[in-house]
């Protein structure tokens, strides 16, 4: 599993790299997506490292492991934060509506961390592979999926109103984290 993480972190480096190497304007679109960009290479270093410490229970100690954990679903809140952000300035820019959702976004997003900071975290042991799981991790799941319905509920109402190009990019990008977030629910291993 752990190669996996290694060859998308490479992956999407690569990407950071063309992206922060080309030439465009530092619109808070672009700003938004270059934060989101840098934070998915450090979720995919800590999915990396909690990868292997949360199958060495016995060796690696509860407060590191625990750390490494809270950092990860901590940046994994985040980016789908940040994702949602992206599309309300897209919105935004496209059809000039301003964006309303914004402070209720923020809002739940440091409550968001503070549960992933102080919630309890249980690991699973199965035959299969360890992972985090019980209210941290649905809290977690809780929040994804808030961010997921906010960004797409904005996206799929002002649909007709966007750039073709760019609704379908957000289009897709969107399926995609469905489906990975849906299979992640169903086979946590």
């Amino acid at each position: 599993m752990l190669r996996m993480e290694i060859a998308l972190f490479l992956v999407l480096a690569f990407v950071a790299y063309i992206y922060f190497s080309a030439e465009k304007k530092y619109t808070q679109l672009h700003r938004t997506f270059s934060v989101l960009l840098v934070i998915v290479l450090l979720h995919l270093i800590f999915d990396g490292i909690t990868v292997y410490t949360v199958n060495h229970l016995q060796t690696v100690p509860r407060l590191l492991n625990d750390t490494f954990h809270r950092l990860f679903i901590g940046t994994m809140i985040l980016i789908f934060f940040l994702f949602y952000q992206y599309i309300a300035i897209l919105v935004e820019e496209e059809t000039g509506k301003p964006r309303r959702l914004d402070m209720a976004a923020r809002v739940y997003l440091v409550i968001a961390e503070l549960g992933d900071m102080l919630l309890p975290i249980h690991y699973a042991i199965t035959p299969q592979g360890n992972y985090s799981d019980g209210i941290h991790v649905t809290f977690c799941y809780l929040s994804v999926a808030f961010y997921f319905l906010l960004g797409t509920g904005l996206l799929l109402t002002n649909w007709k109103k966007i750039h073709t190009k760019k609704k379908m990019a957000i289009g897709i990008a969107s399926l995609v984290e469905l489906i990975v977030t849906t299979l992640q629910g169903i086979n946590h291993t």
